[in-house]
């Protein structure tokens, strides 16, 4: 029934080796005994369907060897043995990096001066709206100071 699986082979060998105990121990029927032995036969008989996975064989990874890199030194502290590109690629990296770090610093001036503008028309709009409503209040007591004085003067008469 299995037998098409291309599994069978390892999904039957606890099988396998449950039957070949039992037959070890000839204490069974011989009718059950003779089950066995067929079934044995059978999963046996079934031929393997695939070929187990094997990673391919790949080149050992070489060892590091540790060689010194001979610079001439024409001055003292000071290498002069490197080639023309290299030199050139060393400025112009340092250059990049003088440049980053320049933008960066520019950006960083940019924003703290944003901040502070932003600040300031903050601190206005506050000023001004506390100047309105202080205004607002002064008129409503000036109100209210008048209105008292009339209804003082309508109950004097």
């Amino acid at each position: 029934m299995y037998g098409t699986l291309p599994a069978f082979q390892d999904i039957m060998r606890p099988f396998r080796t449950l039957l070949t105990q039992h037959l070890a121990a000839s204490n069974h029927p011989q009718e059950l005994q003779e089950l066995c032995r067929s079934t044995l036969t059978a999963i046996e008989t079934q031929e393997r369907r695939y070929h187990p996975l094997v990673s391919e064989k790949s080149k050992p990874v070489p060892l590091k060897l540790f060689t010194p890199r001979l610079v001439r030194v024409l001055e003292f502290g000071r290498k002069q043995g490197s080639s023309k590109e290299e030199q050139e690629r060393k400025r112009l990296v340092h250059k990049h990096r003088r440049e980053f770090k320049g933008a960066v610093r520019e950006i960083r001036k940019d924003n703290q001066f944003l901040a502070r503008m932003q600040l300031s028309e903050i601190r206005e709009r506050d000023a001004e709206r506390k100047r309105k409503v202080k205004q607002l209040f002064n008129s409503l007591a000036e109100q209210e100071g008048e209105w008292k004085a009339l209804k003082r003067k309508k109950f004097k008469k």
